[in-house]
């Protein structure tokens, strides 16, 4: 009499496919996230334009080489920082700077050719000064830092400092 030397495999694929579904299931992708920006809600009305008045202007342009023309004065990028927040700011009143922080507005210009890695650098150093003035504001109205603060505290603070930021792309070169 001869034995059956093979193995009945009708199952295996029943196997598989469970550990397929298993390893799909359990398995997290990694998603991009890319930049955290909020894009302005769509204009309703014939006429969309919004005068702003130029002392509530905070200009920043860069051109392809890097570049920085602040305020229409050529600075470095590790100025930018306190520049804004002295501008949002306003300690001494003047007269050209805006009257309270609510309405300041960033105009950002930059060259279509910037590098994308600069472009990112300058967004960075506006966030950092909405964010220290923010931190500050919250220590002096609240006691508290801006991450320990409650729901309505947040949206208190937010409204104080709202980063309200305008992007084009510049016409001009920058002659140093």
């Amino acid at each position: 009499m001869k034995t059956s030397t093979s193995v009945n495999a009708g199952s295996m694929a029943d196997i598989a496919f469970l550990m397929l579904i298993f390893f799909l299931t359990t398995t997290t992708i990694e998603t991009d996230k890319g930049l955290d920006q909020n894009l302005p809600q769509p204009c309703e009305q014939e006429d969309c334009s919004s005068k702003i008045a130029e002392r509530n202007i905070f200009q920043i342009s860069v051109n392809d080489e890097g570049d920085y023309l602040i305020q229409n004065y050529e600075m470095q990028l590790s100025e930018l920082k306190q520049e804004l927040i002295d501008f949002v700011e306003n300690v001494n009143n003047s007269e050209v700077m805006p009257a309270s922080s609510e309405k300041a507005y960033v105009n950002l210009d930059v060259s279509r050719s910037l590098n994308y890695t600069d472009y990112i650098l300058v967004l960075d150093e506006v966030k950092a000064a909405y964010k220290s003035m923010r931190e500050n504001y919250s220590q002096k109205e609240f006691n508290k830092n801006y991450t320990q603060l409650s729901v309505v505290e947040t949206k208190h603070i937010l409204k104080k400092y709202p980063l309200q930021l305008a992007e084009s792309t510049m016409t001009a070169t920058i002659n140093p």
